[in-house]
């Protein structure tokens, strides 16, 4: 790789970002990856996107996929972040799991933070990745676990301040 290559990845080791699995329903069972590269795009239409390189076995998966969910995963979800990570095989990356199956179709993990399920709006390709947008259909939070943050190459979580943020006119 190249210095601004390099210089990229260790600039984006420092920005915190949260931990989701992506999972979908396919003809050969429940899939589902990894991935830190997700935002919010629009409320009007409701819009996400999730960003997958073009060299995972689950690109093309996802990119012809009519519908996906967002799992956002709590602070004690670390080994569903690894399994999905690519540390299990494919093929039993759900065994064992407890999962539902959304208005989607699509795998809602059990114990996660929140769920945003898509269906498959437009893909963008941008480099050696696709940027995946997806059209929120559903979503909702569940529980109050901590999230699961990915900072400096490990996994950590956010602290709830004792006290209230201030109003939004004392900050500039």
């Amino acid at each position: 790789m190249g210095v601004i290559q390099d210089s990229l990845k260790e600039a984006m080791r420092v920005f915190p970002q949260g931990v989701t699995v992506v999972t979908a329903s396919t003809p050969d069972g429940p899939r589902g990856i990894t991935v830190s590269s997700f935002a919010s795009i629009s409320l009007i239409p409701p819009l996400v996107m999730v960003s997958l390189a073009k060299s995972s076995v689950l690109h093309d998966v996802f990119i012809g996929s009519k519908a996906f969910a967002v799992n956002f995963l709590a602070d004690d979800q670390k080994s569903v972040s690894d399994r999905f990570a690519g540390r299990v095989e494919m093929k039993d990356r759900f065994q064992g799991m407890k999962y539902n199956s959304g208005e989607t179709g699509s795998p809602l993990i059990d114990g996660v933070r929140a769920v945003i399920e898509c269906s498959n709006w437009k893909v963008i390709e941008g480099g050696d990745h696709s940027m995946i947008i997806g059209e929120v259909v559903a979503a909702k939070t569940m529980g109050r676990k901590r999230p699961l943050v990915y900072y400096t190459q490990q996994y950590t979580t956010t602290e709830m301040p004792d006290y209230p943020a201030p109003p939004s006119d004392m900050v500039w």
